[in-house]
């Protein structure tokens, strides 16, 4: 190849580079700037979407609270409108915490609807399970369900046996884990320098402490994760020994709103069910909701 034919190759490369860093500072430059201040201007209109609903919910919550005595029929149409909003917020906005649940759980029972009350109140617990209100207000909409399904003697054993797992909170239990926890290191650290029977006695104790709120902790994470609650939102289901139709009733009564249960599997949009007394059947699509959300 001639010098002449080497210099026409190199100024070609030399030109296709330089239209390669061209338009890599027009991506960098122009089109990336305004696809960033696309993408916040999204953001934004979703926020302030968000905020509107959130505004209208509580403005048709306050009217509501108003009308309650003087004109409940009236009341009940701005409590449904504010469970519209609320809903807007966890379905379109997906979002997820305790006091917009435990928002909509006080609009459906003031509504009149028992069985999404307890619903959005258990979802409330998973995300404050430790406000006191919330659960004054879930056990009260409990006594209003008309099902009195006797949790099994076998559960009730177990709640007995192990009581610190279910009635210390778990923010408590928390605490108590990581005071523990650290006590006994600080302890097994002094011991190498302190040799003493007391010392190794309290490391001891404290390592069981640990455990004991170590695992509380952890078999209620999975609780939520591995069998899935869930509540009755029907005002009346006929229980079912399968998952059609054509199976026999599982009881003489229907269930009713408000009742909760162990998810066991899902077929066809049918739930597979266990109840509080440790008895399992079906129910048709749109008769129970899962507590825990995506």
């Amino acid at each position: 190849m001639n010098k002449t034919n080497q210099f026409k190759s190199g100024s070609a490369r030399n030109c296709h580079s330089l239209k390669e860093v061209i338009l890599v500072l027009i991506i960098v430059v122009v089109i990336f700037p305004l696809a960033t201040a696309f993408s916040v201007d999204v953001k934004a209109q979703e926020r302030n979407s968000l905020e509107a609903h959130l505004g209208e919910a509580e403005r048709a919550f306050r009217k509501a609270l108003e009308l309650d005595r003087t004109d409940p029929e009236n009341a009940r149409e701005y409590y449904r409108k504010a469970i519209l909003h609320y809903e807007y917020l966890v379905n379109e906005g997906r979002v997820r915490n305790g006091k917009l649940f435990y928002n909509i759980g006080n609009a459906y029972f003031r509504s009149g609807d028992i069985g999404r009350a307890i619903l959005n109140y258990k979802r409330a617990l998973i995300y404050i399970p430790d406000d006191e209100n919330l659960k004054q207000n879930l056990e009260y909409a409990r006594s209003r369900r008309k099902d009195r399904i006797e949790v099994s003697q076998s559960k009730k054993v177990y709640r007995t046996l192990f009581f610190l797992h279910y009635d210390i909170p778990s923010r408590v239990k928390l605490y108590l884990f990581l005071i523990s926890f650290s006590l006994m290191w600080v302890l097994a650290t002094v011991k190498i320098f302190l040799s003493s029977g007391q010392i190794k006695l309290a490391i001891i104790v404290l390592a069981i402490i640990s455990a004991i709120f170590c695992t509380s902790l952890v078999v209620e994470d999975l609780g939520f994760a591995g069998r899935p609650q869930g509540v009755i939102v029907a005002e009346e289901v006929v229980a079912r020994k399968g998952d059609a139709e054509t199976y026999q009733r599982a009881f003489k009564e229907p269930l009713h709103a408000g009742t909760e249960f162990f998810l066991l599997e899902t077929r066809g949009g049918w739930m597979h069910i266990e109840l509080d007394n440790g008895v399992d059947c079906w129910i048709p699509p749109g008769a129970g909701e899962i507590v825990p959300l995506g």
